[in-house]
């Protein structure tokens, strides 16, 4: 499983040719700087993603992104103001702007790491000691989804990242806790837009699902 191991993660990419990218929800907010050729760059935070989406690509436009932990809170409508102001342009000049516009409540980390491990909401509250009312107002104000967002986020990205080296896809359903393929499925198509068998046949999308994120 991957795994966010530090307040943010930074990446890059600069595109070789007019394709476009898979993006896969991940449970992730991401700072990104986007160049295109012959334009001055600019910056946007993305929100969450609930179902899966593509971005066109322009031969040689760049991004250089730093993703934030899950249940990241980060005033976005600050941080953009900042780096206009500042002509950031230059991305690890971000950094202190970034650092001092964002904040993870260890409550909520604590929260969501619960909730990627049991399977039901219920079990997350009980072995974090609060009711289940309580983890569903933490979670919501902090992330604006609710505990069974996180739960079957984390859930459908377990599977699709298990599925390469699953016996069939019926074992990876009862494995991760569907009821039956079917189950598995369905949710693949709500979250990926994809079935278990198109995903494990697309290297693109192994890659995707593959990537840092909650899990």
């Amino acid at each position: 499983m991957s795994q966010l191991l530090h307040p943010f993660e930074a990446w890059h990419h600069t595109s070789c040719a007019a394709d476009s990218t898979v993006v896969v929800p991940d449970g992730c907010r991401d700072l990104i700087l986007h160049a295109l050729p012959h334009q001055p760059p600019t910056w946007f935070v993305t929100d969450l993603a609930d179902s899966t989406y593509t971005v066109p690509g322009t031969v040689g436009e760049c991004y250089w992104g730093f993703r934030m932990q899950p249940g990241t809170q980060v005033d976005a409508e600050r941080l953009l103001a900042l780096l206009q102001s500042q002509t950031m342009n230059e991305p690890h000049n971000a950094l202190p702007l970034l650092h001092d516009c964002m904040a993870l409540d260890t409550r909520v980390a604590d929260a969501l790491q619960s909730l990627a491990r049991h399977s039901q909401v219920a079990q997350a509250a009980r072995q974090l000691g609060v009711s289940e009312r309580t983890l569903q107002r933490l979670v919501q104000a902090a992330t604006g989804r609710a505990p069974a967002y996180w739960k079957c986020l984390a859930r459908v990205r377990r599977a699709a990242q298990a599925l390469p080296g699953a016996p069939s896809l019926a074992e990876c359903a009862a494995d991760h806790g569907y009821t039956d393929q079917a189950h598995m499925t369905r949710e693949f198509g709500r979250w990926l837009g994809r079935t278990p068998a198109a995903v494990v046949a697309s290297p693109q999308w192994l890659a995707a699902i593959g990537a840092s994120g909650y899990c």
